[in-house]
């Protein structure tokens, strides 16, 4: 069931999830919605590894801390360079937790723990996010 909240983006420390191993949390919305702004907080905050999280567009993913991957798949065209590169890997090793902005390439194969929508709304500090869990 999905839950809604509104913060103000320096306000995220508001947001608290329950992220574990294994879990795959995907992350929806538009270009400059916040994808990785969330996800810094929750490196930073919420998995309390204090290490500077940059988007990972043009290198695909960052690795933080032993377990912990941030994936942007957005410049991938298909599945099949998902599994080219050997990423499946990743994802399948109950011991890692990832975080993945643009995960609609992905999504017929592999179910989400979290899937988190964010909506940018009037005020530009401000977002929507619909939670699921």
């Amino acid at each position: 069931m999905a839950s809604k909240y509104k913060f103000e983006l320096e306000k995220l420390k508001d947001l608290v999830l329950n992220i574990k191993t294994w879990d795959k949390i995907f992350l929806y919305g538009t270009l400059w919605s916040g994808k990785t702004t969330l996800t810094k907080h929750l490196i930073n905050n919420l998995l309390k590894i204090k290490k500077p999280v940059k988007s990972p567009t043009y290198v695909y993913y960052n690795k933080y801390w032993e377990n912990i991957y941030h994936f942007d798949l957005y410049r991938l065209k298909d599945y099949s360079e998902f599994i080219a590169i050997w990423w499946e890997e990743i994802l399948d090793n109950e011991n890692n937790i990832c975080i993945i902005e643009w995960p609609e390439l992905i999504e017929k194969y592999y179910n989400p723990d979290i899937s988190i929508k964010i909506n940018r709304t009037e005020n530009e500090n401000e977002r929507e996010f619909e939670i699921d869990i």
